[in-house]
């Protein structure tokens, strides 16, 4: 676990910029269930976050330990957090999905000292657990992003209220959120992206939320215009869904900045969405290591082969290979569980990343690849993005990956998993990739899927991928 020096100067936390706008406005609204049009003001969110935190403390729970919250987006969610904080304890999102057996894992791995979920009634439950893990660091830690580790247990981020308010300043500020907007909360509050631009935009300026778990097309329109939502975060998939629907079926009538993250947004879609509603979506480019990093202010930036530029309050530089290095306010303090060599990749205020990028002559950036996605055929280096621009370009390809399959002494192979029309062939893709790319760059493994394995954010499930 990495050991952080003495903060400069004390800090305002979550719970205390929470409290404030209590103070402020205390009939002010929270959250809106996005289903049932329930109202809950913010005094009515403080009031079920201290319930949840007499509960918390009954539990045996302390400052410094760890609570594990599964629980979809709702009020009960947010009253959790709230709880949490309040209690100078750690908050530990857990995906909303998670299986029993995974989750029991997850926290006697961490060492977390209750979970907050809901009962088969609904009804939010309080847990002790045997965890005894105690954060006692220069800095208070109000969250721990779960990330994977290379054992199949969860590393863990540590992520510091001076992290996570630099991350909420940069986002609204660069984004321009502002308190008298209104999300809409569809994107999981449990993942870094919800937690960055939904939960702690409401705890810290007061920008309220609809919380709803629905992810289908019409149900997205149909919130989004009913409760007259300003700022639309989601993933590549929802917006892919909305760009197919029926000119009939209507458009957004109060949706001012559509955000898309969490996965590559192909410019197909940004195109197809923008010509169907006639509004650009803006790509968001970021990692749970260091919040935010790049935002496409002018909109369609995926068309124009870029993720935008620096998002305010972040510097970015590229090394000699170009990978990109990240320095801000928001990079976290390093991983809860991880080996030297991923500890060496954060250092004060700055981040090592893994993804390969350049400048454009516009100022944007372009992600070219990851490092550690390098294909080594034969003691060739392959880039798999250039390979996946290629196979786009064939007129009946919808979706593509390339990446490195095992091949014995030679080292690895291409493979390419693609989503294409019924005509496309594995032939027609070698012959349209032989007539673009050296020979060694052409996939010798071709997969003709229905669709490809996504994960509810919209991210590939590489394992999937493989036995497919």
């Amino acid at each position: 676990m990495p050991s952080t020096t003495p903060a400069a100067a004390p800090i305002t936390t979550i719970a205390e910029s929470f409290s404030r706008l209590v103070a402020l406005d205390p009939a002010a609204a929270a959250v809106i269930e996005g289903e049932s049009g329930a109202v809950t003001s913010r005094a009515e969110l403080s009031a079920r976050g201290d319930e949840i935190a007499s509960r918390l403390r009954a539990s045996g729970v302390e400052n410094g330990q760890l609570v594990a919250i599964q629980i979809p987006n709702s009020v009960d969610f947010l009253a959790a957090v709230v709880a949490a904080l309040r209690l100078g304890a750690t908050v530990v999102p857990v995906d909303r999905d998670t299986r029993a057996g995974e989750l029991a894992t997850i926290v006697a791995h961490l060492g977390a000292r209750a979970i907050v979920s809901r009962d088969t009634g609904g009804a939010v439950s309080v847990a002790r657990l045997d965890g005894a893990t105690r954060l006692e660091l220069a800095e208070p830690i109000p969250l721990i992003k779960l990330t994977s580790g290379s054992t199949g247990h969860p590393k863990g981020i540590i992520t510091s209220e001076r992290n996570l308010l630099a991350d909420c300043r940069n986002i609204c500020s660069t984004m321009e959120i502002a308190p008298t907007d209104l999300n809409l909360g569809a994107i999981p509050f449990s993942h870094s992206y919800g937690f960055s631009n939904l939960v702690t935009p409401l705890l810290v300026q007061g920008t309220p939320v609809v919380a709803t778990n629905l992810y289908l097309p019409l149900s997205i329109l149909e919130l989004a215009n009913r409760y007259r939502c300003t700022v639309i975060p989601g993933i590549p998939m929802m917006f892919d869904h909305l760009a197919q629907l029926a000119a009939d079926d209507g458009r957004f009538n109060s949706a001012r900045t559509l955000i898309s993250a969490g996965a590559p947004l192909r410019a197909n879609v940004s195109r197809g969405f923008r010509e169907r509603f006639g509004i650009a979506i803006h790509s968001f480019y970021g990692c749970s290591e260091c919040g935010g990093i790049s935002y496409d202010r002018a909109g369609a930036s995926v068309e124009r082969g870029t993720v935008g530029g620096a998002m305010d309050g972040v510097a970015l530089t590229m090394e000699h290979d170009g990978r990109l290095i990240i320095e801000s306010d928001a990079v976290a303090l390093g991983y809860f569980l991880g080996g030297d060599d991923e500890h060496a990749r954060f250092a004060a205020r700055r981040y090592r990343s893994d993804d390969l990028a350049r400048w454009t002559d516009a100022g944007e950036i372009e992600l070219t690849g990851r490092a550690g996605d390098l294909i080594n055929t034969a003691g060739k280096k392959v880039n798999p993005r250039e390979i996946e621009a290629v196979i786009l370009e064939h007129p009946g390809v919808r979706e593509a990956k390339v990446w490195g399959e095992a091949a014995g002494a030679r080292g690895e192979v291409v493979a390419a998993a693609i989503v294409a029309s019924p005509d496309v062939t594995v032939a027609t893709i070698r012959e349209h990739c032989a007539a673009r790319l050296s020979s060694w760059k052409v996939p010798r493994i071709v997969k003709l899927l229905e669709k490809l394995p996504l994960d509810e954010r919209g991210k590939l499930k590489r394992d999937e991928l493989r036995r497919a």
